[in-house]
């Protein structure tokens, strides 16, 4: 199909256990995470094997103990994706590139505009069983305060199943490079290294620091349709 417009909405519940993205276990605080999330896609085929995808939506997010973290923002984007061999297995190729606005419900030192760049390959192995590797480059700038404002690069690799036609579990491991924002109990040493600091009130009497720093996530999951 040469052109296409697509409506998907996400509802997702998460459970995370560090917030604060703190080292120490006193400034660690967990939170369970609704949520929600409304986007439109736009896709047009250039050629037989590649195509331009143009996005827009919308992303809710509510805190079940944390609520001044409650987020409201929205984005738009654009991505190329390019198959070299025609088949279902064959492996894929895409660059895309999305400016998002986030806005906090009272967490001013949060609000900004976040640009992110990333090329992805992947392909999939059989009907069921897909893969793809990616590398991405964030840049954010907050609206006040200086220590939510960072540079970072990703490397990510992520695998999934389908149990079915809708319903698919997933993996995905990632490290980032550059800098990294956590919230912790006033220290001398992180005073010393950070680029930026400022009181965070969201956490009670804790400041958040800006550093250079390598970090990891996994993130374990489960996608199946709502209706």
């Amino acid at each position: 199909q040469a052109d296409a417009t697509q409506v998907d909405v996400e509802l997702a519940a998460t459970h995370d256990d560090n917030l604060s993205r703190a080292e120490s276990e006193r400034d660690i605080f967990s939170d369970n995470v609704l949520d929600f999330g409304l986007t439109v896609t736009h896709s047009m085929l250039l050629t037989p094997n590649s195509g331009l995808r143009l996005r827009g939506g919308m992303h809710f997010a509510e805190h079940a103990k944390y609520t001044d973290l409650n987020l409201v923002s929205a984005n738009a984007g654009v991505s190329y994706r390019i198959q070299p061999v025609s088949g279902d297995t064959a492996p894929w190729i895409e660059f895309g590139v999305m400016l998002e606005r986030q806005s906090f419900r009272h967490s001013d030192i949060r609000d900004g505009r976040l640009l992110t760049m990333e090329a992805i390959a992947g392909k999939r192995f059989t009907d069921r069983i897909g893969a793809r590797v990616g590398v991405s480059r964030e840049q954010r700038w907050a609206d006040d305060a200086r220590v939510f404002e960072w540079q970072r690069h990703r490397i990510y690799v992520m695998g999934d199943y389908k149990l079915g036609l809708d319903s698919t579990l997933y993996a995905s491991l990632s490290r980032d490079f550059g800098d990294q924002v956590f919230t912790a109990t006033p220290n001398s040493d992180f005073r010393e290294y950070a680029k930026a600091i400022a009181i965070d009130p969201v956490f009670g009497a804790r400041s958040a620091y800006r550093i250079g720093a390598i970090s990891d996530m996994l993130e374990l999951g489960a996608s199946m349709p709502l209706n």
